[in-house]
């Protein structure tokens, strides 16, 4: 995984590493509009795509993302 965070809009629609403070594990879903509140490794399918239908709480502007690893799967790309 790149450690480069990066602000602004991401390059596609899917899950990203993404967080408010820089930290390592949280994901979140980009719907092209906006992120979704953090998910993590703990969580389960069902859980993670609950999660990705909510909002951020946090000012969207504060949210910054790295690109995604290249071990992840295929279906985390759109």
């Amino acid at each position: 995984m790149s450690k480069k965070w990066h602000s602004g809009p991401p390059p596609s629609v899917g899950w990203w590493p993404a967080s408010n403070q820089r930290w390592d594990g949280p994901i979140r879903w980009w719907d092209g509009k906006r992120w979704s509140c953090a998910a993590y490794v703990r969580f389960n399918e069902r859980d993670a795509a609950d999660i990705a239908k909510i909002p951020s709480g946090c000012r969207q502007s504060k949210i910054e993302w790295q690109h995604r690893p290249a071990s992840w799967p295929d279906r985390s790309r759109t």
